[in-house]
């Protein structure tokens, strides 16, 4: 980022198995209030934000209301998450949805680079997948469940029992990294803010990364990989390069360079996908680093961050 005269600002972009809530809201009015500070100041400034639209839980949430995925992701937006930016105001300057060409056409360069620079392999992998968080978790990420879900592990953030997935999969080499993230964060001591966050992601990366699964074969709702289109990309993976397909990575490489690095706005609970997985998928690729991401906290019903799958967002 050139110094007082650029400034790129993301949001996450938003699942759309349902429609938003206020805790949404929260993310994009504060991404919202830096990117017009920014201008103010003279700034050349850029603001994005978007929606994710692949992946097993937006299969299943539109097969459960008699649609396509394409049409219910096709409706929530149009109905739902476009119309919130009017309600709240947001100078946002682009809108970036998965399922755009200008997505899922470069998310397959990316990958294609990726696999001939040998950082993806075939491998086999079995783990407890929370389909809630499309996300596959540790031990730790899971707790003890009460009520119906009682003498069952279930996910810590959306209380529902994981499910046992074993496939063969593509991975991406991510323990490579472990090492250089160190250093980037030692080197770089505002990449990840605030201070809690920098702790958490720092204490995380030194127990040592594992390689990450990378797609998935048992479903067919995402991005075929270029080289199999028996699978997909994990949803993950294809989300976060979103931050660089919309900034013209693979189509626009002169508006890549003017507008990144940028600065990532999310929620805490997706702050290791956006420090830890999300640099290191730029590192294996070349690419420069985020400038920073920035972790915020939750906005609260009974003590439990909004959800729109228990029903308590506002």
């Amino acid at each position: 980022m050139s110094a007082g005269k650029s400034f790129y600002v993301t949001t996450p972009i938003f699942y759309v198995n349902d429609v938003p809530h206020i805790g949404h809201a929260y993310t994009e009015v504060a991404a919202d209030v830096l990117a017009r500070w920014h201008r103010q100041a003279g700034d050349r400034t850029w603001m994005l934000t978007g929606t994710d639209e692949h992946g097993e839980k937006i299969l299943r949430t539109a097969t459960a209301n008699g649609a396509t995925p394409q049409e219910w992701v096709d409706r929530l937006v149009e109905s739902a998450w476009k119309p919130l930016l009017d309600t709240i105001d947001i100078s946002n300057d682009d809108f970036i949805r998965t399922t755009d060409a200008r997505h899922e056409d470069n998310v397959k360069k990316f990958l294609q680079h990726l696999y001939d620079a040998g950082f993806i392999y075939t491998g086999e992998y079995e783990g407890s997948y929370c389909v809630g968080c499309e996300e596959y978790k540790q031990d730790s990420d899971l707790v003890e469940g009460t009520g119906e879900f009682a003498g069952e592990k279930v996910c810590a953030i959306h209380s529902k029992p994981v499910e046992n997935l074993h496939e063969k999969n593509y991975f991406f080499r991510m323990s490579d990294f472990t090492q250089p993230l160190l250093d980037m964060y030692e080197a770089n001591p505002n990449f990840v803010q605030p201070e809690s966050a920098r702790n958490e992601v720092i204490q995380f990366v030194k127990q040592g990364l594992n390689d990450l699964s990378i797609s998935r074969s048992s479903f067919d709702w995402g991005i075929k990989l270029p080289w199999d289109d028996s699978h997909v990309v994990y949803v993950w993976f294809d989300a976060l390069l979103n931050y660089i397909t919309a900034a013209g990575y693979g189509y626009d490489e002169k508006k890549l360079a003017s507008l990144w690095p940028a600065t990532h706005i999310v929620g805490k609970d997706i702050l290791r996908f956006h420090a830890v997985i999300w640099p290191a998928m730029l590192m294996a690729a070349g690419v420069e680093v985020p400038h920073q991401v920035y972790g915020h906290g939750w906005l609260l019903v009974g003590g439990e961050k909004m959800s729109k799958s228990k029903l308590t967002g506002i």
